[in-house]
């Protein structure tokens, strides 16, 4: 059964950006915290959460059909337990160990990445996640012109810029200093406009102050 039915949810748009042409992904992009910010931010946008500074409560944990999301939805049941007390983003991100893969799995099941079977040294498992070029490059247009104000920046665009940003992401994939600029002011929710509510707002928020997501605070 396919993780999720939509191949281009947040976490999934996040991790087809890390995985590189050649096969591998940018490490130094913090791959498993940062898709697991994605994950909360998925959320808000499905109005699942709401979140206050950098903690999180479930505000609907009913059954989503999608495997991924209702492991996540009973993860953060069982931490808030009857009070439905919010959880610290900081230390349950740092514990979602196997957000990337789990959502790079999901873009093999889709047909997004491809998939070769490799072992270094013939002994361990080494495989490759080869990209599909159009799709991981129409992704990579639309927070292009996100960063020249080319393009409106909505809920799902302005949370994935701001994960881009703050995990480091953006210099790996060659934006430049003016591109950073703009996507900085996103990150750090100035003028998000009104196409942008406060869950998702808050999320953004939350996403800039979690030192775990955080590799690179500057411009």
């Amino acid at each position: 059964m396919a993780e999720f039915a939509n191949p281009l949810a947040l976490p999934d748009e996040l991790a087809l950006l890390m995985c590189k042409d050649n096969g591998t992904y940018f490490v130094s992009a913090n791959p498993n915290t940062a898709t697991a910010a994605a994950e909360i931010g998925e959320l808000a946008l499905r109005d699942r959460v709401e979140l206050a500074g950098t903690a999180v409560r479930l505000v609907d944990t009913a059954s989503s059909g999608l495997p991924w999301m209702d492991r996540l939805l009973a993860d953060l049941q069982q931490r808030a337990g009857r009070a439905n007390r919010p959880a610290e983003l900081s230390g349950w991100l740092q514990g979602r160990t196997g957000a990337f893969a789990t959502h790079r799995m999901v873009l093999v099941e889709h047909g997004l990445l491809r998939r070769e079977h490799r072992k270094f040294l013939g002994l361990l498992p080494d495989d490759r996640y080869y990209p599909e070029r159009a799709v991981r490059g129409a992704l990579l247009t639309e927070l292009r012109e996100v960063a020249v104000d080319e393009r409106p920046v909505d809920g799902r665009l302005a949370l994935l810029s701001a994960l881009v940003y703050r995990s480091g992401l953006l210099y790996l994939l060659g934006f430049d200093r003016a591109q950073r600029a703009r996507l900085k002011t996103i990150a750090e929710a100035e003028d998000l406009g009104n196409t942008v509510g406060t869950a998702v707002t808050a999320a953004v928020v939350a996403i800039t102050a979690v030192p775990a997501v955080i590799v690179v605070a500057g411009g």
